[in-house]
């Protein structure tokens, strides 16, 4: 060969960049899916203490410059971390550790991938719009009407990449198992995917709907009423609240069954009342019908008996699932050795948390109290998203080599971020749910009248909110580092 055929050969390799974006692996794609899912919820997390501050004093503006300054990043935190952050972060599991789990792998690999690659672009064009004054509208009207249109374009991309990602991961289990393996014979982990994927894709749809309406009124003439800045975050709203996020903790308690029962190696009994009980969860997590914007004159749909009854029937059912963990934990205690793994001790903090924003849900809908638009829906967001973030973290760790390779593993280093985002995720809900009891709003704004005028003890509370936003902050970092020593050592022992 000559040295110009060399150079013709050297020209034609692609790059690392031009690897990345062309491959079809279910591992690199899960690499980008958990890297870009993660940072999104760090990033969310700084949204959230930022407003944190704001809360320190509700009566003035000292974080930030106007309540819509406040209303663009408490609306990001959500953002990011329900559809920017934690759905992607379970994708990245659904994509490599799922297809295994049933023996095959991943069907429709280039649509798997335009889909990682869709919703990356997405996620993208959200953050930017958000950043440039836009959001995702605010109640005074403040933001910026081609960022904010931006911003709705970035979330359809990345609702986009979402419903095509879950229809690969979907069609996967469905038909990507051997032949005589049922469903009934799915490891839990694939088995809650296939139900929550089922669940949130039916949602996504009617999400992207919404942001549809509002996009195509916000463009050229001044908008109608779909793309008013005051109504745009209302359409969306009830993908972040009860009873839509439930959806997202269904395949965190399927990851806390498998974990538990690997590393007490222990079958789980009554697995036919597990499959159902998890089944139902995922039929009560459906949420599309909650929309409080579409409401029509009488009782609000929040109050209508379905949302209450959905809202205390989830309990039991949560109730049944841990109790199942319980049992097999009891069962095969003498496994466990005196030093539990980390993935374990991290899956079932997930699991209680999941039980705990449960019942905080149904307490939430008790018309009496009247806490729908009280600081308590902010406590269930918390104890919701933080028992997903920290369940996600635990399969994470627990299939890190299947994910990143073999090398690297720091199970001290990361059960230490695990316990900082419990403890965080705990102070933030404990306290908020107490501000709402003591009525402050859910959004504060900057004065006292929008804050619901709370009683004063709310500042402490407030306090304490914060302080929990920090530790949650400071757990992520600790698995940020975590996760790049082990990538590092990773890559170190390839070179």
């Amino acid at each position: 060969m000559t040295t110009t055929d060399n150079a013709a050969a050297s020209d034609s390799a692609p790059t690392s960049l031009e690897q990345a974006v062309t491959t079809t692996d279910p591992v690199v794609l899960g690499r980008v899916w958990g890297f870009g899912g993660m940072t999104a919820v760090l990033l969310g997390a700084v949204a959230g203490l930022l407003v944190g501050l704001e809360r320190l004093d509700l009566g003035s503006a000292d974080v930030f410059g106007s309540a819509d300054e406040v209303f663009q990043f408490w609306s990001a935190h959500r953002v990011a971390f329900v559809l920017l952050g934690v759905l992607p972060a379970l994708m990245a599991l659904a994509t490599t550790v799922v297809p295994r789990q049933c023996s095959g792998p991943l069907v429709f690999p280039r649509a798997a991938a335009m889909a990682c690659w869709t919703w990356l672009i997405g996620a993208g064009m959200t953050v930017v719009g958000f950043l440039v004054d836009g959001g995702l509208g605010t109640p005074g009207g403040g933001g910026q009407r081609e960022a904010t249109a931006l911003t709705v374009m970035g979330l359809l991309l990345a609702i986009g990449g979402l419903l095509l990602a879950s229809v690969c991961v979907m069609t996967t289990i469905v038909s990507g198992r051997p032949a005589g393996t049922g469903l009934r014979d799915l490891p839990y982990t694939a088995w809650t995917t296939l139900v929550g994927a089922t669940v949130w894709t039916g949602m996504l749809g009617v999400l992207a709907a919404n942001a549809v309406l509002a996009y195509v009124d916000l463009r050229g003439r001044p908008a109608v009423r779909f793309g008013a800045e005051d109504a745009i975050w209302e359409q969306l709203s009830w993908m972040f609240t009860h009873p839509a996020i439930y959806v997202l903790a269904l395949p965190v308690l399927g990851i806390a069954l498998d974990l538990v029962s690997s590393v007490t190696r222990t079958e789980q009994s009554n697995r036919d009342v597990v499959l159902v009980a998890t089944a139902a969860f995922g039929f009560l997590s459906f949420g599309a019908f909650a929309q409080t914007f579409f409401d029509t004159p009488g009782t609000p749909i929040a109050e209508e008996a379905i949302s209450v009854v959905a809202a205390f029937a989830i309990v039991p059912v949560t109730l049944a699932i841990v109790g199942g963990l319980a049992d097999t934990l009891r069962r095969g205690a003498a496994n466990l050795g005196s030093k539990p793994p980390a993935e374990a001790v991290c899956s079932l903090l997930a699991a209680l948390l999941v039980l705990a924003a449960t019942a905080v849900g149904a307490v939430r809908v008790i018309a009496p109290l009247e806490l729908l638009d009280s600081s308590v829906t902010g406590a269930h967001f918390a104890l919701v998203l933080g028992a997903v973030v920290l369940g996600v973290g635990a399969g994470f760790h627990h299939w890190g080599e299947e994910l990143v390779g073999p090398k690297g593993r720091r199970p001290g280093l990361f059960l230490l971020g695990g316990l900082a985002v419990a403890g965080g995720t705990v102070l933030v809900g404990v306290a908020d749910l107490v501000s709402g009891l003591l009525d402050q709003a859910d959004f504060t704004g900057v004065d006292l009248a929008t804050a619901g005028n709370p009683d004063s003890g709310v500042g402490g509370l407030n306090l304490v909110s914060m302080v929990g936003s920090v530790v949650l902050l400071a757990g992520l970092g600790l698995w940020m580092l975590t996760g790049s020593l082990h990538t590092a050592a990773n890559r170190k022992g390839a070179a």
